[in-house]
């Protein structure tokens, strides 16, 4: 019950909606009888709205220069609402009734037609066309997919261009022979086809087009004047109906652009606006546009089923493709099972449309091109199905459109309509069946292989074609400039010639076959090689040819040349593309001839072979001087040019420089090939060079010479210098500057092993290379010149010589000299060796420096302030410093003697111990023993052997002052270089502990008549003693260790009186330590 309710409501809201009579339409024309224009206005009217005019109406005209208005009047007007069989129970058929609003329901719509009488429209159509419009105002309110529909009006249009340029009708608009399917159901296929033909046979282009407003005011400029009208959001005018985004189930439409089908299916009820263009093609040029607008309407409908098509063609098909003159024939069978609502089967009625069809659709004449298509009545009908015979003769004359135009193949469309009677929306399926017609037996044109030329003709040839349906008419003979030439009727022809004076045209061939010989293929376009020769009076022969072809591509032209009248020879050859080529004379005077030939898939193109008469008038080029610079496999100077681009050239002249600085000649180079010239060098240069070149023909001058370029400008060597640096051991070169080329750089190079080896690049003219002395070198410079070339310079090759080394290098003695040790050195100052250092060994082996000594007169003296001479032995060697401040190879090592010794103080005897001297050449002849004696002087005790180390001395005799020192000294073996040193230890001193008696009293001019110490092992210089009485007043005082105290005292020399003295005495040892004795003295007497 709910789902009967909708179905009310939904055609309730649908039928009452407010809506415009505007439901669509279309403007087409057709060719009159005088070459006028007949044009014709179809406006598509809801029936449930306002009237039309049925008088007439008008079309407006853009861009042409004097019609603006096209008046088309009432013709007729044809109720399409569908028809279908009233039953009881069932609704009543939809039907347009009269007037306004006089339809019941949606669906009922009516076509009406307007036609204009034959219209001259004087003149061509611009570019953008002669543009014809139609508005009406508005829209229907209840259209679903735009926007505010009503506020809308509507504007169609079609477009006439120009065709050939030709005045007067030349093209008959593409025509719609199927009216609009308005109404279907919801969720059911919509499957129609409009038929679109064209009456001349132009190729049709299918698509959609933008709805448009109408525009009462302005001129037709979309988009701007009259504006596209609006889609709601999901639908465009590429997709008018609804996607299954906006209502799941449906398919937005489809549209076969080359048939015209339209498709889709809609779940949503609604209205919807759908534009289609057509446009028509003549040879691939747009001559026509037409468009029909249709508002087609979708409703929820009573379940029925749509009749269906049996597919009549092989496969389950409704296309085939057969020859011109195949009989084709078929049963058109349409299908519906249904039942109306009293429960009688449906009766399927079939209709047809399509332009190939007879008249009354049972003749094969009436149509366009006969034989016509027929069948065996139309419409045809059947309760449960309805079939139609079809037949039709085809024919070569249905390849050939109404201008004389043969196609390859033509499609025919012939669209079938089955409609059942269901009321009130009866199901219509629409088939669109194609039959492809091709035209049999078409031989494409072969290509020309090429154009040769022979006995003054050109000769085009071809390989023969195939002819397996035997189709062949003609070869036909064209060129471009010049139409048809000649018809060629035998297959077996594969050459035709034409007359020098004949051949500067475009030239093709073509090939007539298929139906009728209605078909002409042509090949493609070749020229023959036209050469043109021209003499300038310059020496030169200029040759001009033409491309046989701008297809061609890669190869090479072939230049061949006869002198007089020898034979032909093969001169030079360029790339393909090249048409251009100045050649030189080589002949002093005579008739040159000329032929170019292009070989090309085993067939030559040949020009003609134009002549004249040439003689030399060039002289060679000026040579560019390549490079001029040193061999090193053969130290001569190499001289290199370019090969003069004058092909006469015999040969080359070299020039050089004399002492003043003038050029002269020195030899010639023979033969245009030989571009180098070999020159011994005398020295290092630099050496600069010309060269000139002469060809084969002799001037007028006296005497006869031959024709001789400038000379070329100098080029001059590269001249190495340089100045060693022993001590850096480094040479410093410079070189002068390549004349001739600018230098884009300098590499420096080493000769070695018969190999140039790189040491460095540079863009100065000098440089430093490091080098090892006592090494020789040769060295080249090699300038890279700005024309890709390089050249060497002269070599130059230097010893590296070593800084002075000395023949003798001895360090003869290191003697300790009290604190310090003297160290000297014997070293060869004529090796320039100024200086020593002196290292001394702070670890075994390890050696450190210590300081420098000058040498003078091959010795070299330094002492060693802060060395430690009493507890170690010091071991010192020499490095001289050579001429360039290097240190040199070390000397020997000389180490000091370390005299040690104990003093054994009851037998008064000294034991001396010492280390050996090290560092004679030679070695020691003896050790000397030195003893210290009182008075600070040494004297020799003893001479020792080299081999003995130790000494006891007995010291129980003689004046000692508390100690006792020694020094030993080692006496040198003459060494080799005339040399005896002597070489001392340190001083060693034992000390003895003072002894000291004092006497107790004294007896003035008795036995004891002096008071004094008696005391050994004291320092006698460091004494004091002093005599008190009792109350400490002094009475005697003295420093002189031998002075004594007779008891007398002050001036006058008195005796002292009897009685008890106080002494104080001071002692100092050797060591310097401090004795004082006191005591009592008694004088008695």
């Amino acid at each position: 019950m709910r789902f009967f309710l909708v179905i009310f409501y939904l055609f309730t809201v649908i039928s009452v909606a407010k809506a415009s009579h505007v439901m669509g339409g279309e403007i087409t024309w057709r060719c009159g009888g005088t070459g006028g224009y007949i044009f014709e206005l179809v406006f598509y009217r809801d029936c449930n709205g306002a009237e039309v005019n049925v008088l007439s109406e008008n079309l407006r005209v853009w861009n042409h220069p004097t019609l603006t208005n096209i008046n088309v009047n009432f013709i007729s007007r044809t109720d399409i609402s569908p028809s279908c069989t009233q039953v009881s129970g069932g609704p009543q058929p939809l039907d347009c009734g009269i007037g306004s609003n006089g339809g019941n329901g949606i669906g009922a719509n009516e076509r009406v037609l307007y036609r204009s009488g034959e219209i001259m429209m004087a003149g061509t159509p611009p570019s953008q066309g002669w543009i014809f419009t139609y508005e009406n105002f508005a829209r229907s309110n209840a259209i679903t997919n735009l926007n505010n529909p009503s506020t809308y009006g509507m504007t169609i249009s079609a477009t006439m261009f120009a065709v050939g340029g030709n005045s007067g009708c030349q093209d008959n608009s593409p025509q719609f022979q199927q009216a609009p399917y308005f109404v279907s159901c919801v969720g059911d296929p919509f499957v129609y086809n409009m038929n679109a033909v064209d009456p001349d046979q132009d190729s049709l282009f299918i698509e959609f087009a933008t709805p448009l407003n109408n525009f009462p005011q302005g001129s037709f400029n979309p988009p701007t004047n009259p504006a596209p009208v609006p889609f709601d959001p999901g639908f465009s005018f590429t997709s008018p109906t609804p996607s299954a985004a906006l209502s799941p189930g449906s398919i937005p439409a489809q549209l076969n652009p080359q048939s015209g089908e339209l498709s889709f299916t809609s779940t949503l009820a609604g209205n919807f606006v759908v534009k289609i263009r057509v446009s028509s093609f003549r040879m691939g040029q747009l001559i026509a546009r037409v468009e029909r607008e249709m508002q087609l309407s979708v409703v929820p409908c009573q379940p029925n089923n749509a009749p269906t098509f049996t597919p009549p063609f092989a496969g389950g098909s409704f296309s085939t493709m057969v020859d011109a003159g195949t009989l084709v024939n078929f049963n058109v069978i349409a299908s519906d099972n249904g039942f109306l609502q009293n429960g009688a089967g449906q009766t399927v009625t079939i209709s047809a449309t399509g332009p190939m069809f007879g008249s009354n659709f049972t003749l094969p004449t009436g149509c366009g091109i006969e034989p016509c298509a027929f069948t065996n009545g139309l419409p045809a009908s059947g309760q449960g199905q309805a079939n139609v015979a079809f037949t039709w003769q085809t024919d070569c004359d249905h390849m050939i459109n109404s201008f004389g135009v043969a196609a390859e193949s033509v499609p025919f469309y012939f669209v079938f309509k089955a409609q059942d009677n269901y009321c009130q929306v009866p199901k219509i399926t629409y088939s669109t069946v194609e039959i492809i017609l091709k035209n049999p037996g078409i031989i494409p044109a072969p290509n020309l292989n090429c154009i040769g030329f022979n006995n003054g003709n050109y000769t085009l040839s071809w390989n023969a074609v195939a002819n397996p349906q035997n189709s062949f008419v003609s070869y036909n003979i064209y060129s471009l400039q010049n139409g048809l030439i000649a018809t060629l009727n035998s297959i077996n022809t594969t050459s035709y010639s034409i007359p020098e004076a004949q051949a500067n045209q475009d030239f093709y061939l073509g090939v007539v076959s298929g139906c009728n010989g209605s078909i002409l293929k042509f090949s493609d376009t070749l020229r023959p090689i036209v050469l043109q020769l021209t003499n300038p009076l310059n020496g030169t022969a200029v040759l001009q040819w033409n491309t046989p072809s701008s297809n061609l591509s890669g190869g090479q032209y072939y230049i061949y040349q006869q002198i007089d009248n020898g034979p032909w020879m093969l001169y030079d050859s360029v790339p393909f593309g090249t048409t251009f080529y100045k050649d030189t004379v080589r002949i002093c005077n005579g008739v040159l001839h000329y032929q170019i030939t292009y070989p090309f898939n085993n067939c030559v193109f040949q020009s003609n072979m134009p002549s004249g008469t040439f003689e030399d008038m060039l002289t060679p080029l000026i040579p560019s001087i390549q490079g001029v610079g040193f061999d090193p496999a053969s130290g001569n100077v190499v001289l290199t040019w370019n090969q003069n681009s004058q092909p006469d050239t015999y040969g080359y002249v070299i020039y050089t420089l004399d002492g003043n600085g003038v050029l002269y000649e020195i030899d010639t180079v023979w033969g245009i090939n030989n571009t180098s010239y070999t020159y011994p060098p005398s020295g290092p240069g630099p050496f600069t060079f010309s060269v000139a070149a002469f060809d084969s023909c002799f001037t007028n001058a006296v005497p006869i010479t031959y024709q001789t370029s400038g000379k070329a400008p100098l080029n001059r060597t590269v001249l190495l210098n340089g100045g060693v640096n022993a001590c850096n051991q480094s040479i410093d070169l410079n070189w002068s500057n390549y004349q001739g080329w600018s230098v884009n750089g300098f590499e420096i190079l080493s000769l070695e092993n018969g190999a140039l080896v790189p040491l460095g690049n540079t863009t100065a003219l000098n440089a430093s290379v490091n080098v090892l002395g006592g090494n020789t070198y040769t060295l080249y410079i090699r300038a890279y010149l700005s024309n890709g070339n390089s050249v060497l310079s002269n070599p130059f090759t230097f010893i590296v010589p070593l800084p002075g080394q000395p023949t003798y290098h001895y360090l003869t003695a290191a003697s300790v000299n009290g604190t310090e040790v003297d160290i000297r050195v014997y070293v060869d100052q004529n090796a320039g060796i100024q200086q020593v250092q002196i290292e001394k060994e702070t670890s075994p082996g390890n050696f450190s420096v210590i300081g420098t000594a000058n040498v003078s007169a091959n010795y070299a003296s330094y002492t060693d302030l802060g060395a430690d001479v009493q507890n170690q032995t010091n071991t010192y060697r020499s490095r001289y410093i050579d001429t360039c401040g290097t240190l040199g190879q070390a000397s020997n090592t000389a180490t000091t003697i370390l005299c040690q010794g104990f003093a054994m103080n009851e037998q008064q005897v000294n034991t001396l111990n010492w280390t050996p001297y090290l560092g004679f050449e030679v070695g020691v002849d003896h050790y000397e023993i030195y003893r210290e004696d009182a008075g600070g002087t040494l004297a020799l005790i003893a001479t020792l052997p080299p081999g003995q180390f130790s000494y006891e001395d007995s010291v129980n005799s003689g004046d000692f002052p508390g100690q006792i020192c020694y020094v030993v000294e080692a006496l040198e073996i003459m060494n080799n270089y005339g040399i005896q040193e002597q070489c001392r230890s340190n001083e060693i001193c034992l000390i003895y502990p003072p002894i000291i008696h004092i006497p107790n009293s004294i007896v003035p001019d008795g036995v004891n008549a002096v008071f004094k110490p008696v005391a050994i092992n004291v320092d006698p210089t460091k004494f004091s003693m002093t005599i008190m009485n009792r109350w400490s007043n002094i009475v005697f005082q003295t420093t002189d260790f031998n002075q004594g105290w007779n008891g007398k005292y002050g001036a006058k020399d008195e005796l002292v009186p009897n009685d008890m003295y106080i002494y104080v005495m001071e002692f100092y040892d050797a060591a310097g330590n401090q004795y004082i004795k006191r005591g009592e003295v008694y004088v008695i007497r």
